[in-house]
């Protein structure tokens, strides 16, 4: 986790993203957040009024007011959060396709998923899945991806408020997915897991997962893949 919270060092962030705006709802978040610091900034979280616009800012950020808060300040309702526009990603565009590497370098997975099957010599399915979950406020955003990549389907889960880019057709995996990211390129550790997911794929091109030896590598390759996240 990268943290900052001295004063000084925030200012830099601040500027970064005024010079350079998040493409999704999260700029609202981003836009309380600037207010929030400017009431800090100027030591008006010292009065009664600064603190209660403070906490108002807090109610309408993330997840909203911890139970703590809410019993002390009772009275205090949430602040309209800013309206921002819907952002749409332009296809065949290598600055935004830069953007994309570096949001799902934080936002997206690369699965390899396999499971019992009747139909399979050795009794196991293997598929590869390329996943990107954003809040539902975003849809907009992520049906620009459908575009980005000429492939993939959306998925809508209402009870969690989730959708979520789904890329399961192996020949779109092989010939748009990975093709794409060998160009624009996953940084940090979750380019491990890319690599592990294109290995898995060669071996699978080659009809090799249907051998013993071959699934074999498989499952060792997704025992290994976003062991990360945990």
């Amino acid at each position: 986790m990268f943290q900052t919270t001295k004063i000084a060092d925030l200012v830099y962030i601040i500027e970064h993203f005024n010079s350079y705006p998040l493409k999704t709802q999260k700029h609202a978040d981003f836009l309380l957040f600037k207010k929030a610091f400017d009431i800090i900034n100027n030591k008006k979280h010292f009065t009664i009024e600064g603190l209660h616009e403070l906490i108002g800012i807090r109610a309408s950020l993330n997840k909203g007011l911890p139970e703590r808060l809410k019993l002390a300040f009772p009275s205090i309702k949430p602040i309209i959060r800013p309206v921002v526009p819907n952002v749409s990603l332009e296809p065949n565009n290598s600055n935004i396709n830069y953007w994309v590497a570096g949001f799902v370098t934080g936002e997206g997975c690369f699965f390899i998923e396999t499971s019992k099957s009747k139909t399979h010599k050795l009794g196991i399915s293997v598929a590869l899945n390329f996943i990107i979950t954003q809040n539902i406020r975003d849809s907009y955003l992520m049906e620009s991806f459908t575009q980005i990549f000429g492939c993939g389907s959306l998925y809508i889960v209402e009870k969690t408020g989730i959708i979520r880019f789904s890329v399961k057709n192996f020949s779109d995996i092989t010939a748009k997915i990975i093709p794409f990211f060998e160009v624009y390129n996953i940084q940090g550790v979750k380019a491990e897991d890319f690599n592990d997911f294109k290995e898995a794929s060669i071996l699978m091109r080659s009809k090799l997962h249907l051998t013993k030896e071959g699934l074999d590598k498989i499952i060792l390759i997704k025992s290994r893949i976003n062991r990360n996240m945990e």
